[in-house]
């Protein structure tokens, strides 16, 4: 069956092309409208649109500029930052962390927002707002906040302390608990400030993130020491300014070491490169078969003080050297000479508990003492040095064109050689229970030089 044909008559195709004609009309209306409308807009922001909280509908660029400038601009320079790190506080005002800002560039952005739609959209951005944000763009005085966050540092940044042995005047001993440390972080500080800088016109409080620094020894770990197991003291009464400067210092510096079970003491790690600029003075060091000046001159009978309280402990050294000359400080063989990156003095804790070194001077004298657990102290150690073997030195004459005859000048200083060996003794109840030797050390011999003058 075919589908019928209706067709149009007149009178239904005028309504029709009526009806086409009005909407044309309506649309060109609207559309007219919308134009009219948007024209009104061509100079000034859209509606909606704001920068930092600020709305700028309907303004010029050059009134957007001035608002922005006098209502967020103008107060973050005015703006307070507190920021508080433990029980300090500390205030910076704004404009000394912003060096420029670019309010230009952002109504630029502002105005210039939908401006290159067509004109219904256009029209209906118009009647519904854009509800767009725009911001400023900032440069942070870097340098500034930099030098800002360290002088803050430098007053809370605090190392931890050890814990401590103290000997009390009736003998006993206390263990003094470690104090925690502070660590500002710089570089989280900073970020934080510059994030808030802005974020509001209004003052700000921050808190400094702060890193807490444990100590390593505490007095848990210190808690099985109760006893002097070994004493030593040497005295520096004839020592010039500048040597006993560097034995004061160096004492300073092993004082309050604690060696865990196990850990090896190195006397070059902790005292360190001796240096003008680390506090150590020119003084007498033994170079071969003379005594010359160097920094550092003397701390040699800081190690051989500690040499001599260690052997007293029934420990062995790891790594010890003699002089080439007999010292004054301690008997032969019971020295231990040091040089920074040449010849160090170590020892390792073998016992089952921690050791505690103390170091200190009074009225030019070096004391040493060694604490640990009140167990070790059932063993006494007897050192013995035997100098089994003394070589006479000998002295060279050599003619001297240059003084006057008859007239005798020592040029050298000769030195008798010396074989020695160190001898410890373990004593229990009173009795000698084992003898062990702890060094054969061979001092050589120095053959003097005297001049006398040939000349006529």
């Amino acid at each position: 069956m075919k589908p019928r044909k209706y067709k149009l008559t007149f009178a239904a195709k005028i309504l029709i092309m009526q009806f086409i004609l009005c909407s044309i009309a309506v649309f060109a209306g609207f559309t007219f409208r919308a134009y009219a409308e948007g024209k009104k807009w061509d100079n000034v922001v859209y509606p909606g649109i704001s920068i930092a909280n600020i709305d700028l509908s309907g303004k010029t660029k050059e009134e957007g500029i001035a608002l922005v400038k006098s209502k967020y601009v103008d107060e973050l320079y005015k703006k307070k930052i507190e920021i508080q790190a433990l029980d300090k506080v500390y205030i910076v005002e704004g404009s000394k962390l912003i060096s420029n800002y670019d309010i230009d560039s952002a109504v630029n952005s502002a105005f210039n927002y939908g401006k290159n739609l067509g004109v219904l959209k256009k029209g209906r951005l118009i009647r519904k707002g854009a509800e767009r944000e725009f911001r400023v763009s900032f440069n942070y005085n870097e340098a500034y906040i930099k030098e800002f966050v360290a002088s803050i540092a430098g007053e809370i940044n605090k190392s931890p302390t050890n814990a401590t042995v103290e000997k009390m005047p009736d003998g006993s001993i206390k263990v003094v608990d470690a104090i925690d440390g502070y660590k500002i972080e710089n570089e989280k500080l900073e970020s934080s400030i510059k994030k808030v800088v802005c974020e509001s016109v209004n003052d700000t409080a921050i808190k400094a993130p702060i890193q807490e620094l444990h100590a390593a020894v505490t007095k848990e770990v210190l808690s099985t020491i109760d006893y002097n197991i070994a004493s030593f003291h040497t005295d520096y009464l004839s020592s010039s300014p500048e040597r006993s400067q560097n034995i004061e210092l160096a004492a300073r510096f092993i004082n309050g070491r604690c060696l865990l079970p196990g850990e090896v003491f190195s006397f070059n790690d902790i005292v360190g490169e001796r240096t003008k600029e680390r506090g150590f003075k020119e003084a007498g060091v033994i170079v071969g078969n003379k005594v010359e000046s160097g920094y550092g001159g003397g701390i040699c009978q800081v190690s051989s003080t500690l040499y001599n309280a260690v052997l007293k402990t029934g420990l062995k050294p790891v790594e010890r050297t003699h002089h080439t000359l007999p010292s004054t400080y301690v008997d032969l063989g019971l020295d231990a000479t040091v040089d920074w990156n040449d010849i160090d003095f170590k020892f390792e804790n073998t016992f089952n508990y921690p050791l505690f070194i103390e170091a200190n001077t009074k009225n030019k004298v070096l004391y040493i003492n060694l604490y640990s657990n009140s167990s070790l102290a059932k063993r006494k150690y007897v050192i013995t040095n035997n100098i089994y073997k003394t070589i006479q030195s000998t002295t060279k004459v050599v003619d001297d064109p240059n003084l006057p005859i008859g007239q005798v000048e020592d040029v050298q200083k000769g030195h008798d050689g010396y074989m020695v060996r160190v001898i410890r003794n373990v004593v229990e109840n009173g009795i000698v229970v084992n003898s062990e030797i702890i060094s054969d050390d061979f001092y050589n011999p120095v053959t003097g030089v005297t001049k006398v003058g040939i000349k006529q």
